[in-house]
């Protein structure tokens, strides 16, 4: 059975916080210092762990200029604009292109839910080769990417009403609340889908093992067990019967000529 040939593993606790820290320091300097400073702050702290990111141990590729490009360039249009709007905007227009990104490859023979649909529930013999695995993990990349380019179509309504600081709240509480329940319902139906599809094939595959070794279905546990281990018992012991007997015999033939004599 084929399988996805990008390996993605389940994000800890610890790097979903850390995330949140520009946020935060966002939140702090733009109460005390005002808009600029906070942008500068958030900046240069998302460019700090960026780089401890990669040098823990991730593979620095080239995501690592990308991304390092895209928060220079955010922050510096940000300060010189000295707008939230534009050093935000940015963020939401990147997560919007990401959205039709990711909902052009459910029409691909390799959804980007493929990748992530054994973080949820690892099948062992559905897989993407399969017709069903492959649809539900489209409409699943179909959903999220709706989703998402909904979220960025308000994200970007409420940057052009609100407050550096309201945005910055709610983006971090309403879009994490929305695909909250989206997984959840998306974990739904994918268990719902595709675990009557596993249970097929493990039956079928089972049928087929007693198919090609009838006598593994036909032999019962334990029945040749007790014979055997009986026989165990009793052939060791055979050669001291015989013996004994042996020796007896020969006593008794000896007897008359002891007595004779």
């Amino acid at each position: 059975m084929s399988r996805p040939a990008i390996t993605i593993r389940r994000p800890g606790l610890v790097p979903a916080l850390t995330s949140l820290l520009p946020t935060a320091v966002f939140l702090l300097v733009d109460g005390w210092l005002g808009l600029v400073p906070a942008m500068i702050a958030a900046s240069v702290l998302t460019v700090v762990l960026i780089v401890l990111r990669r040098i823990a141990g991730r593979r620095i590729g080239i995501l690592l200029p990308l991304t390092l490009s895209y928060v220079v360039v955010k922050a510096v249009a940000g300060v010189l604009t000295q707008s939230h709007a534009v050093y935000f905007g940015a963020g939401v227009a990147l997560s919007a292109l990401i959205a039709l990104a990711v909902g052009a490859t459910a029409f691909t023979r390799m959804p980007v839910a493929s990748y992530l649909i054994p973080l949820v529930t690892p099948y062992r013999r559905l897989g993407p080769d399969h017709p069903v695995y492959r649809r539900v993990a489209a409409h699943v990349t179909i959903v999220w990417a709706l989703v998402e380019l909904g979220i960025a179509g308000w994200e970007g309504w409420h940057l052009t009403v609100a407050s550096a600081s309201e945005f910055v709240i709610m983006r971090a509480i309403g879009p994490w609340l929305a695909m909250g329940v989206l997984i959840f319902f998306l974990i739904f139906y994918i268990r719902f889908r595709l675990d009557r599809h596993e249970w097929a094939l493990a039956r079928a595959q089972t049928s087929e093992q007693r198919a090609l070794d009838p006598s593994r279905s036909d032999q019962r546990p334990g029945s040749d067990s007790g014979s055997t281990q009986r026989t165990a018992r009793t052939v060791p012991g055979t050669p001291l019967v015989a013996d004994g007997l042996r020796h007896r015999a020969t006593g008794m033939a000896r007897s008359p000529s002891n007595a004779a004599s």
